[in-house]
């Protein structure tokens, strides 16, 4: 028989293999950190910096020997620093926004993504880059989004108009799929309020023609 290994055996066994996981894990971390920072140049952050840095701990936990960190620097000059204490919310959309674009493309085993009002903070030709993120990560997904900014609902394949009113007592929340016709209506009155006027609609059935332009340009970017 042989011997069983000795405790020292063991640690020297799995010490080798975390130093394999290390390797491995800092690799794809630099891959996801250019990839992820190339998003963030188109959606209007040039300077902006972002890292995923994998550090080896003292001890095993649940991961194994490795801490995990994002950091983030938006401005040139300011030094890197963890994600969660620099980033403002906008900032942070468009962050979660890069990461689910590049995942998209990768990952296959996620049929659907949920981006949940993550035009907060946002607003002008910055609406209008995230708007475009999010129909190039549609080529990959089925995407649920919930907005308010027309920029992004204008790059819709399918709008649903969520409402509710009192019933008997009760809230009740009603679901509708719009028209064509309803679709051009909703986005002019998320452009302009309440009161829609010929240049409003003409400029939201504008905004569709240029959504659908760049929705066959990423299509065809995919099938390439």
């Amino acid at each position: 028989r042989r011997p069983h290994p000795t405790r020292d055996a063991h640690r020297d066994r799995g010490d080798g293999s975390a130093d394999a996981l290390t390797k491995l894990r800092t690799a794809a971390a630099q891959d996801l950190s250019s990839a992820i920072e190339e998003q963030l140049f188109a959606l209007g952050m040039p300077k902006a910096r972002f890292h995923i840095r994998v550090e080896q701990a003292e001890d095993y936990g649940a991961n194994g020997r490795d801490d995990v960190a994002m950091f983030f620097s938006a401005n040139p000059g300011e030094e890197e620093k963890p994600l969660q204490k620099v980033a403002s919310g906008g900032e942070l959309s468009r962050i979660a926004l890069a990461i689910k674009t590049v995942a998209s493309s990768r990952d296959s085993s996620v049929p659907s993504m949920v981006f949940d009002e993550i035009d907060t903070g946002i607003g002008g030709r910055t609406a209008q880059m995230v708007a475009e993120r999010i129909a190039l990560v549609a080529q990959y997904k089925q995407v649920l989004c919930i907005t308010h900014l027309p920029q992004i609902a204008s790059m819709a394949d399918v709008h649903l108009y969520i409402a509710k009113h009192a019933q008997e007592g009760h809230t009740v929340t009603e679901v509708i799929r719009l028209t064509e016709a309803q679709e051009v209506n909703e986005i002019a009155r998320m452009a302009s309020g309440a009161d829609m006027t010929t240049a409003s609609l003409d400029n939201a059935r504008e905004m569709v023609s240029h959504a659908k332009m760049k929705k066959d340009a990423f299509k065809r970017d995919v099938l390439s």
